[in-house]
Parts: C-alpha cells; structure tokens; sequence
C-alpha cells in the first residue's frame, strides 16, 4: 500500500495533498492542466523533494522531510511509465525491456527469463529485435509498460499513457494495465485528464485542483460541477 501525505511550494501555488492507494488498486488522479498531478508523480518517484510529510511505501518509508528520509530514485521500487514512453529509441525492444534489469545487475538467465516473459506478456515476441524508434504509439506504450513491471514494481505509476494511442491500442494498454496491477498485488497511480479513462480503468478517482484536493471516490460518482468534467 501506498500512503502519502506531503506539501510543495509551487510558482503558482502550495501542493498540499494527502491520499492512500491500496494494494491491487489503481487511484485515477486527475485535473487541468498545471493542477500538480505530474508534480504528485515526479515527488513519489524521488525526481522532487517535498517541503514537509511523509510517503510510504508498503513498509517502507520512502521519505520524511522532518526525519533526513530521501531514498534514492533507484532504490525506491516503482515502475514509472511517462506520457512520452521515453523508450530509448536506438535500443531494440528485447534491449528497453532489460535496461533497468541490467542497472540491477541481474545475471543474464535472469534477464533473459524476465524479458521473455514479458515480451510475451505484452505481445511483443514479433517486435523483439526492432528498435523501438520505429515502433507505433502502442507499440512504445507496451514496451514502456514492460520495462517498467520487468522490475517487479512495488508501486506503478503512469503519466497520461493513453494520450498519444489510437483507440485499439487504448484499449490494450487499459486491458495489460489493470491484468498487471490486479495479478502482482501493487497499487497503481495512471494520471489522465478524460474521465472515461477514470470510469474505464480506475477503482477510485482523486481530482485536484491548484495543488489542492477538489473531489475523491467511485469513478462513477463524479459529479458534473467538477473541474475535470466542465472541461470535457
């Protein structure tokens, strides 16, 4: 389970969030443009510092400003898919899918096992030797996710991974995701700005506005006076 409860000061604003993602959920964390939702990502990962609070991870305790706590990006477990999929375009997909394996220092059977598998996993086999420069949309969105769960993540998260897909390849990659999430028992983070994203792959939805929290619960419940929704 993921606990977190910290503040940022921000240009514009404070960012002063406290939520909790349970094991095997994903939490949709949602809001206009500049409200704090790939800032709330980059602290969890430990690309951001936050001013005061405290983020734990299962029993882990991953920072606390307070305490001297910073542990190292590398060391925190989690799997982060960006927006972009920012594979590297020059490695092959057999090569993106080991990357972080091999900065783990895995002996090769191991690595070889895990990509296959995951390769597998996300339908890749076929696309093993091209390089991922020349894959589609989709295509990089999969490889992304499989070098990001390859680890075995404590703690996935996502940013906006279903904005540059075409429907198909949507489809897929909401389908891959929450098998993942539900089968390795981990919470998850996807941030989007469409509420059918929400409703179609999130078991709870947090909105946020201006760093702050604006509404919380049930994908379904979201009421249409919310900022999210007005944008639509």
């Amino acid at each position: 389970m993921l606990k977190a409860e910290f503040t940022r000061t921000l240009r514009d604003f404070t960012l002063d969030l406290s939520f909790q993602v349970r094991d095997g959920e994903i939490l949709a964390l949602m809001g206009n443009n500049g409200s704090g939702k790939s800032t709330t990502l980059n602290i969890i990962a430990g690309l951001l510092t936050p001013d005061s609070g405290c983020i734990r991870l299962n029993s882990t305790t991953l920072c606390e400003p307070a305490e001297g706590t910073h542990i190292a990006i590398e060391d925190r477990r989690i799997g982060y898919v960006f927006q972009n999929a920012a594979v590297f375009p020059h490695l092959s997909v057999r090569d993106n899918i080991a990357y972080g394996l091999r900065a783990r220092n895995m002996s090769r059977p191991e690595i070889t096992g895990r990509v296959e598998q995951m390769m597998e996993l996300m339908h890749l086999g076929d696309l093993e030797a091209v390089k991922a420069g020349n894959l589609s949309g989709g295509q990089k969105q999969r490889t992304a996710l499989a070098r990001a769960i390859a680890i075995r993540p404590a703690l996935l998260m996502m940013d906006e991974p279903f904005s540059s897909l075409d429907v198909e390849s949507t489809i897929a990659v909401k389908s891959l995701t929450r098998d993942i999430v539900k089968e390795m028992k981990i919470p998850c983070i996807v941030v989007t700005h469409r509420v059918a994203d929400s409703q179609e792959i999130a078991d709870w939805t947090m909105v946020i506005s201006l760093g702050k929290r604006e509404w919380e619960g049930r994908p379904h419940d979201m009421p249409q006076n919310c900022t999210v929704c007005r944008c639509q």
